[in-house]
């Protein structure tokens, strides 16, 4: 069958529909084939079925008199029927939306599940690996402890004079310090005060001997110079030597204890 015979024969099928609705119809058919083109003859009447079943189609949507569809290649098609078409489709979208979000909480419910089952046989198999840690551990015999009390007992007269080496290097190095300070200002105190009587009997002599009471001013600014030089010196030896040297032996004890400490 080509397109000649298939429309003739609608145009024959639809004798009984009225001309207005007959004349759409075979004009639509006629539209639709020149669109799909001659090569696609074939296929358009394999897509539209046989004029019975298009007369039929098309009969069946013109019941309410046409004035509420429009031809398609199914036929007459009611817009009351595209409306239920679509509520279906929107149903059938709904369900499938539902089915994929319940899957997808399941999926996620059983992967939580899954997490949790992992975690738990992970902190099981830690609690077996600390018991098993715990379990090696071996308490020390009674022969090893009496050898480690030996040990220390013969070991205690070195570890004594050492503590006392170190006792008396500390107190060497404060007693150095301590005299340094002392001698440094003391010196600097002399220094002082033979500087400003020297100024002070230089300026009597300027009324006899000029020359004499100027070169002792000179002399007791010199004096008193230099002790202020060792007087600033003993606040620089005060103030941060001592303390950096204090630091220093805090320092060695706590590296000799904790070093002793992370022996143990």
């Amino acid at each position: 069958m080509n397109r000649a015979d298939f429309m003739r024969r609608l145009a024959e099928l639809l004798a009984d529909v009225s001309p207005a609705e007959r004349d759409e119809a075979i004009q639509y058919y006629n539209d639709y084939f020149d669109d799909a083109g001659a090569e696609n003859e074939q296929s358009v009447i394999a897509s539209l079925g046989s004029p019975e079943q298009l007369a039929g189609t098309i009969k069946a949507g013109l019941a309410d008199g046409g004035n509420t569809g429009e031809f398609t290649e199914k036929g007459f098609y009611g817009y009351e029927q595209k409306r239920n078409d679509e509520v279906m489709d929107i149903s059938k979208s709904s369900g499938a939306e539902s089915k994929r979000e319940s899957e997808q909480q399941s999926g996620f419910r059983n992967g939580d599940n899954g997490w949790q089952q992992n975690q738990q046989n992970a902190d099981r198999q830690q609690n077996g690996n600390s018991g098993n840690r715990n379990n090696n551990k071996k308490p020390m015999s009674g022969g090893t402890i009496a050898l480690i009390v030996i040990l220390c007992i013969c070991a205690s007269p070195i570890l004594i004079g050492m503590a006392c080496a170190l006792f008396g290097i500390i107190i060497g190095i404060f007693a150095s310090l301590f005299g340094i300070v002392v001698g440094i200002g003391a010196a600097a105190i002399s220094l002082l005060i033979v500087g400003v009587c020297l100024f002070a009997y230089g300026i009597v002599l300027l009324f006899s001997m000029p020359l004499g009471g100027l070169a002792l001013m000179g002399v007791g600014m010199i004096c008193a110079a230099v002790g202020l030089l060792f007087l600033w010196l003993t606040v620089i030896i005060c103030g941060m030597l001592i303390p950096l040297v204090i630091r220093g032996i805090v320092k060695l004890f706590n590296n000799i204890f904790n070093r002793g400490g992370a022996t143990a």
